[in-house]
């Protein structure tokens, strides 16, 4: 099995601190630039939770703000794109918020993504309320 341990255990130690950015849960690059531009922010996440009836979602930010991540990829067919509102509405059904945002917002657009993430988290809707729980 690959070990990426054993990549820095090559490189000068300089790289070492590296090692510690890594989240082997990640499921895309994409998923990585958006958690690693949160972790600049000292906005904690959760990557790749598991929510019942739902699957996993790309990040939790809090208790209930999912933000998932799409490529072109692997969410412009037809069954994608139809999975992918199924999960949103089992999510907003739960009581989740859900920001669904695409390749170019994280990449060209990450100011946009950021106020909307901030606004959320502002607000306090990342986090269950006696109102929210079930």
């Amino acid at each position: 099995m690959f070990d990426v341990r054993q990549i820095f255990e090559s490189l000068p130690t300089k790289y070492g601190p590296y090692l510690e950015l890594v989240d082997p849960s990640a499921q895309s690059g994409l998923e990585t630039k958006a958690r690693l531009r949160l972790r600049s922010l000292n906005i904690p996440y959760r990557a790749q939770v598991a929510i019942d009836r739902v699957g996993r979602v790309d990040l939790v930010i809090g208790d209930r703000f999912v933000v998932e991540l799409d490529s072109k990829t692997w969410h412009t067919s037809f069954a994608a794109y139809t999975e992918d509102r199924r999960r949103d509405l089992a999510l907003v059904e739960r009581g989740y918020v859900v920001l669904r945002v695409t390749y170019d917002q994280v990449m060209n657009q990450w100011p946009a993504v950021e106020r909307a993430v901030r606004a959320v988290v502002r607000r306090g809707e990342h986090r269950w309320a006696a109102r929210h729980r079930h």
